[in-house]
């Protein structure tokens, strides 16, 4: 247990210090374009209850909010495990072929 949450903390320290920087960054960018897609189908919600448009602009409209959902939902699944991969802690020691 006290490997574990020394490797933890290890691990912590070198991400405050930059290791993979590029993938945290890259990872902060989908998180914010998942929250993004998720308001923006919000507000086309509110949008779409307040015009109640009709005719093909209804379709359009509801495409558009699912495309703008599953988009949102897909994106934060996927930032969700690349946030839990780079946060986890080394394991012990490397595997070997041999013991």
């Amino acid at each position: 247990m006290w490997g574990w949450l020394e490797r933890w903390q290890q691990r912590q320290r070198e991400l405050k210090h930059g290791v993979d920087a590029d993938l945290v960054r890259d990872n902060r960018r989908r998180w914010k374009l998942s929250w993004c897609l998720l308001g923006c189908c919000f507000a086309l919600i509110g949008i779409q209850a307040v015009l109640k448009p009709s005719g093909p602009w209804d379709r359009v409209a509801e495409v558009l909010t699912a495309v703008c959902f599953i988009g949102g939902l897909v994106l934060g699944r996927w930032a969700r495990a690349e946030e839990s991969f780079l946060e986890r802690p080394n394991s012990k020691e490397p595997p070997s072929l041999s013991k």
